[in-house]
């Protein structure tokens, strides 16, 4: 029996053993997630905020550096090695908990007494993107970050909103699927705020402004609930928080969007008086993502541009606020607008470049549509498109041909020559 026992025994304990090895392999192939941890306090008296970085296992990430233009960070401590190197500061982590922490100024002209960020004693609106740069970094393989951002409010003021899905108190959490490293990105606006919230599909939907200011939150709020389900419908892929932040003078007098969050002025209408949309025009820039990129001297800026103001009004005709022939009168208002317009690919897209780029963009619509037999339309296209980010006109070409399986004659207009 003992020899019996003893056969059975050695090929049961080498297979525990080598299950158990496997495992081991397993775990050390597995992904090493750190604690990524950004603490922001708010200063008005000094119209800017100190920010500290914690990293709990600094082995994980051997090195990072920024770029500081103009010194925007300034009084920069860590732990572990700094380097400073004409506009660039490299950081050296030590092996265990690292921390870095600098002070940033948080008032910024965006032009001669216009601001897109802004602190007074009472509330500051400012993008995220600003207070922490984006970094480049050497990290172990697998290496990936689990991030969260806590901001510390100033005596009396009452609360802090951003595009990030609230943790806890003012606590924040921040992932983003595209990066190993995640910052706390978009527009965040604290202080004495009113705050007005909502849900559509499966978005939750803040609209935020200071106490102080005329922006009318329930006017955009209730504008939202009723196109916010066509934006979903041409994109198909919408953020699980949305933030609109609206402030007056002397914030800059426009939209400014971001990945999961927008700026608008106070004075701009839900719906110009052309038809357009300023709220569904930086949306749906947040939404798809996409930007124009310059090849071989051309600038391709008219795409993002065009496709942003094409869906500013198309959304709110799919949505029943605007009839046919108030959406042909839109169409015709910017064909005059842009009829003395040579070419789409400028330098930048202005405002009669962008109008013309719309009038060709309804027109590729109407093709693809016909030409396949209504499978087919520009929400395809887009949504084609946004992955790329970065487009160019062969990219929209591409996209566009591929659902007809052949040329279309909207994109061989000389405008695009």
């Amino acid at each position: 029996m003992f020899k019996i026992c003893t056969l059975f025994f050695v090929p049961l304990f080498a297979i525990i053993m080598s299950m158990n090895s496997l495992a081991a392999s397993a775990v050390s192939k597995a992904p090493l997630s750190y604690n990524l941890d950004f603490k922001m306090e708010l200063i008005p008296q000094q119209e800017g905020a100190q920010v500290n970085i914690t990293i709990d296992k600094g082995q994980l990430m051997e090195q990072m550096r920024f770029d500081n233009p103009h010194g925007i960070y300034s009084n920069i401590k860590a732990t572990g090695k700094l380097t400073f190197k004409d506009d660039v500061v490299i950081w050296d982590l030590p092996s265990e908990k690292a921390q870095l922490s600098y002070f940033v100024k948080i008032p910024h002209e965006r032009s001669p007494g216009k601001f897109d960020a802004m602190m007074t004693k009472d509330w500051a609106i400012f993008r995220g993107d600003d207070l922490f740069p984006a970094v480049n970094t050497k990290e172990a393989d697998g290496a990936y970050s689990v991030a969260t951002l806590t901001v510390v409010l100033p005596e009396g003021w009452k609360s802090i909103e951003t595009g990030w899905p609230r943790k806890k108190g003012t606590t924040f959490s921040i992932d983003n699927p595209s990066r190993l490293f995640d910052r706390p990105t978009g527009w965040m606006i604290a202080g004495n705020i009113g705050t007005r919230r909502t849900r559509v599909a499966k978005t939750s939907i803040a609209v935020s402004a200071p106490k102080s200011e005329h922006f009318q939150r329930m006017d955009a709020l209730t504008f939202l609930n009723f196109v916010w389900p066509e934006m979903h419908d041409a994109f198909k892929s919408t953020p699980k928080k949305l933030l609109v932040v609206g402030g007056g003078d002397p914030m800059w007098r426009g939209g400014l969007s971001a990945s999961n969050s927008l700026f608008l002025h106070a004075d701009r209408p839900l719906v110009s008086e052309n038809g357009t949309s300023p709220l569904l025009h930086e949306l749906t820039h947040m939404v798809t993502r996409i930007s124009g990129t310059v090849v071989n001297g051309k600038n391709d800026d008219w795409i993002a541009e065009g496709i942003a103001e094409f869906y500013s009004f198309e959304l709110l005709y799919r949505a029943k606020g605007m009839t046919k022939s108030r959406r042909n009168g839109v169409i015709a208002s910017l064909a005059s607008w842009g009829a003395d317009v040579k070419s789409l690919r400028a330098t930048k897209s202005s405002g009669p470049v962008t109008a013309r780029a719309v009038v060709l963009l309804d027109e590729l619509d109407k093709e693809i549509r016909k030409r396949s037999y209504d499978k087919y339309c520009l929400d395809d296209v887009v949504r084609e498109l946004m992955p790329k980010r970065k487009v160019s006109l062969h990219d929209l070409s591409m996209a566009s041909e591929k659902l007809v399986k052949g040329k279309l004659k909207a994109l061989e207009s000389p405008l695009l020559k």
